[in-house]
Parts: structure tokens; C-alpha cells; sequence
């Protein structure tokens, strides 16, 4: 079976791109997933535009390439709305099909045209005056989302592009580091089964010993002895759930936000993020179900934020990871009012570390 890579940008602009990098990629003996090389499984009663979304599951790498055009509106969304004014943002197709990927961590490479991301760091520098002046035009970039765009993804490695060549040399050396990777990977495998091995033993013996105490313990344990050692177990698992939470949510660090919008946005995130009914009801349901309903929650909480002050963004959160952890211990925390108790004031410490830098 060969590895799937989708091919995600704008297409009148950068046509000849893709018609190189499919060639490209199909030297490699690798299947190359474009919209117009018919591909795509489009999905009848469907708008085109989700069938891509779909298609990114199936894939195992994607190359998203950035130029001067920000792209068509997803379906669902009224464009005339959403850009009333030059600095309205909207989420473009391109931008769907990326964030789709980086959900499900699928590796991505981003390449941007070397004139575009010049004018970014233009458009950085004198963001305030920018966003003002909505007649301004750029000499290369058809619409300001174009660096709102490059913005959200600046925490993954970007490389700049002037020729095709740019790319396929880039994307050629990557390819082959990871053959490399998995060759030295097979020449460790004896080494790496011996360790697997031992750490494999450790975790059956661990599974054993809490078996043995959860199915004798009561009958040993004197007194509330038991309940304790199962708290402090669940606590552990309640610690390590905050700790991804905040490795997930990064806020914009240049905003002095004020007490009461503080407490405000701590509540929101308790409220959306501790929700265990929420999350119990799409127990045992099938992704497709489950994805929707995930990313609507992820929508609705952004949007919550910007309520609360339309200077206070998020640069970053991934609600899907964060859902999927919480899920493991969703159970616990309804059972257990003093678990919540510790989820809580953990989350609301780690929070407002994360979002003042300074200690609730």
C-alpha cells in the first residue's frame, strides 16, 4: 500500500505548483491526493469542500503551500458576513484542510512564496496600522487573512519557496531522512526489543498488583485506608489531564487582561473543558460522529473567548486531544466530588499562570 499525500493550496495561483509536485511525488511511488486529478471521493448531497476534509483522514502526509491567494470560504459560512470590512477574518478551505490534519497529527510540510512571507513580517511589525486601514493593499497578497493564516501555524516549521525546485529539493532530502530513520530504526530492533520487553513486564505486573489490591484490598486495607490509595491513584491520572490541557492552549502573551476578564475566561474553559456529561454522551460513538460534534464544541469556545474581550485570542487549542484525555478520566471526576475539587483549582492555577504569567 503507498503513503497518501495530500496537496493542499489555492489552485488558480498555484496550478503549475501542483501539477509539478504531483509528478513529483508520484516519481517517489508515493499516491498524490488532488481535488482536480479526481482523487478526492466526492460525496453526493455533500458540498465539495467536506469530502476534501475527508479525504485528509485517509491521508499520511500533507504539503500545504501558501502563496498570494487566501482561498474560497468553507461551505456552511455566509461570505457577504463574514468579510464586510478587508480585515474580516473567515476560515478559507485551505485553512480547513490544514487544521484537519494538525488534529489528527498527521505530518505536515508548509511552504510559503518567498515575497508573501517578506510582507507578513511587514504586515507584524505594523499590525496595529494594518488593521485600520482597510483600503490598504499588498503587493502580493490578495487578503489580510493570508497572514492571519501564516500566524496561526508559525509554531510548525515554515520554509520559503521562490521556484518548484525549492520545494522538491526540501521535501526530497525529508523523504529521505525518513528512510534513513526507519533503516537505523530496523538495525536497533534487537536492542529496542529487549527494553520493550522489560517495560512491557513492568506494566503487567503494575496491572497485576492493581487487580490484586482492588479485588483483596478491602478485606486487607483497614478503615478508609483502600479509598485512599484509590484516591491517590485518580489523582495522579487528574494532574497529568491538566498538564496536557496546558501543553494544548497557548493565549496571545501580549495582552494585559484585566481581573474580572480573567475569572471569566477561567470559568469558560471549566465550563467547556470539565463537561463530563458532554463527553460520556459521545461514548462508544464512531468517529465520524464524534469529529463534528468535537470541532462545533471547539468553535463555540473560541468564539466565547472573543465575547469576553476581541483582544484576547487563542494561539493555539486542540480540543480534540484535549476531549480525547479528558474522556479517560471523565468517569472519576462525576463519581468523585473531591476530584473535581482538585481538577479544578489545578486547572484554574495552571490557567492563569498560562494566560498573565503570574500566579491566581
Amino acid at each position: 500500500m503507498k503513503p497518501r499525500i495530500f496537496l493542499s493550496s489555492t489552485y488558480f495561483d498555484l496550478k503549475h505548483v501542483r501539477e509539478r509536485l504531483e509528478r513529483f511525488i508520484e516519481n517517489y511511488y508515493f499516491e498524490p491526493v488532488l481535488f482536480e486529478s479526481d482523487n478526492v471521493v466526492f460525496e453526493h448531497n455533500k458540498p465539495l469542500d467536506i469530502s476534501c476534509y475527508n479525504e485528509v483522514k485517509l491521508c499520511h502526509m500533507m504539503v500545504l503551500i501558501i502563496g498570494g491567494r487566501y482561498g474560497s470560504i468553507i461551505s456552511g459560512e455566509n461570505i457577504e458576513e463574514k468579510k464586510q470590512s478587508y480585515n474580516s477574518e473567515y476560515i478559507s478551505i485551505t485553512r480547513k484542510e490544514f487544521e484537519t490534519a494538525q488534529k489528527l497529527n498527521i505530518p505536515i510540510f508548509i511552504f510559503v512564496e518567498k515575497n508573501v512571507y517578506a510582507e507578513f513580517h511587514t504586515y507584524n511589525k505594523n499590525k496595529g496600522f494594518f488593521d485600520k486601514e482597510n483600503n490598504f493593499k499588498f503587493a502580493h497578497v490578495d487578503d489580510v487573512n493570508v497572514f492571519k493564516f501564516i500566524n496561526l501555524i508559525k509554531g510548525i516549521a515554515i520554509k520559503t519557496f521562490e521556484k518548484v525546485e525549492d520545494i522538491e529539493g526540501y521535501l526530497g532530502n525529508q523523504i529521505a531522512g525518513m528512510l534513513y530513520l526507519y533503516l537505523q530504526q530496523l538495525q536497533d530492533n534487537k536492542e529496542d526489543e529487549k527494553i520493550l520487553d522489560s517495560v512491557s513486564e513492568l506494566k503487567s505486573i503494575s496491572k497485576r498488583m492493581n487487580e490484586m489490591l482492588v479485588a483483596v484490598g478491602k478485606n486487607v486495607i483497614q478503615d478508609n485506608g483502600f479509598d485512599d490509595v484509590l484516591f491517590k491513584q485518580n489523582e495522579i491520572l487528574v494532574e497529568f489531564f491538566v498538564d496536557q490541557f496546558i501543553d494544548n492552549i497557548r493565549f496571545k502573551n501580549d495582552y494585559d487582561i484585566t481581573e474580572p476578564e480573567l475569572k471569566k475566561v477561567i470559568q469558560l474553559c471549566m465550563n467547556t473543558i470539565l463537561n463530563p456529561d458532554f463527553v460520556l454522551s459521545l461514548e462508544n460513538k464512531d468517529f465520524d460522529f464524534i469529529w463534528p460534534k468535537v470541532d462545533d464544541k471547539e468553535l463555540e469556545f473560541k468564539n466565547q473567548i472573543l465575547e469576553i474581550n476581541k483582544a484576547l485570542q487563542i494561539e493555539n487549542f486542540n480540543y480534540y486531544k484535549t476531549y480525547s484525555n479528558y474522556k479517560k478520566i471523565a468517569m472519576i471526576i462525576k463519581e468523585d466530588k473531591r476530584l473535581e475539587k482538585l481538577l479544578r483549582e489545578k486547572l484554574s492555577r495552571d490557567l492563569s499562570l498560562e494566560i498573565t504569567g503570574l500566579p491566581f
